[in-house]
């Protein structure tokens, strides 16, 4: 049963736009709600919320647990120039939501309906050949709703898929060392069993 504080962090959340764009300085949005309820942290940080979000917080704070509908009005999507684009990935991996697809040394491309305006990629781009662009079939960022929702569950979705090849990577690993270890012990019996022999052979 969740306590007073998680409760509370869990209305800040609902609170806070989904953009995981990391501009307050922490992870995600909910390393920021989790920061805001237990540690202390700075209601104002939410840099795409902005005024109206800060004054929420502040809300739900003082034990006001309603949220309110919040709205980016001036909402942009990243865009690739994709003769520029020279298939680094950088920008793959950087991307919260997997909203941008393309193999190493291939064009990439945005998923739109996907994108949720972050800009972690634009901030990446090595080449420089990323930009924000008005998107045409979402003129404004919403939440708390179905649109949010959905970039919170891409991001977890990525999280754990991440979590799960790491977790691959590392058990992989391990068979490798473990056999690596029955190898040397197998090669150390071979050799004291023949150092054994040879000085029975030289006793006798």
């Amino acid at each position: 049963m969740k306590n007073v504080k998680d409760k509370m962090t869990d209305t800040i959340l609902k609170a806070l736009p989904q953009l995981q764009c990391k501009k307050c300085t922490y992870d995600d949005c909910k390393s920021y709600a989790v920061a805001i309820t237990k540690n202390n942290e700075s209601a104002d940080k939410c840099e795409p919320g902005s005024t109206k979000t800060k004054n929420q917080l502040l809300k739900i704070l003082k034990n006001n647990s309603t949220v309110m509908v919040n709205e980016i009005k001036s909402y942009h999507i990243a865009d690739i120039d994709i003769d520029e684009c020279i298939g680094c990935t950088i920008c793959i991996k950087v991307c919260p939501v997997d909203a941008i697809i393309g193999a190493r040394h291939q064009q990439h491309h945005i998923i739109e309906d996907r994108c949720n305006g972050c800009e972690l990629c634009i901030e990446q781009c090595p080449v420089d050949c990323m930009k924000m662009k008005t998107n045409a079939q979402k003129i404004s960022w919403v939440w708390p709703s179905h649109q949010s929702e959905e970039s919170e569950k891409n991001y977890y979705n990525k999280l754990t898929r991440i979590t799960m090849i790491e977790k691959q990577r590392k058990l992989h690993q391990g068979e490798l060392y473990d056999e690596r270890e029955i190898q040397n012990y197998i090669q150390s019996a071979i050799e004291k069993e023949s150092l054994k022999h040879k000085s029975t052979k030289k006793y006798e």
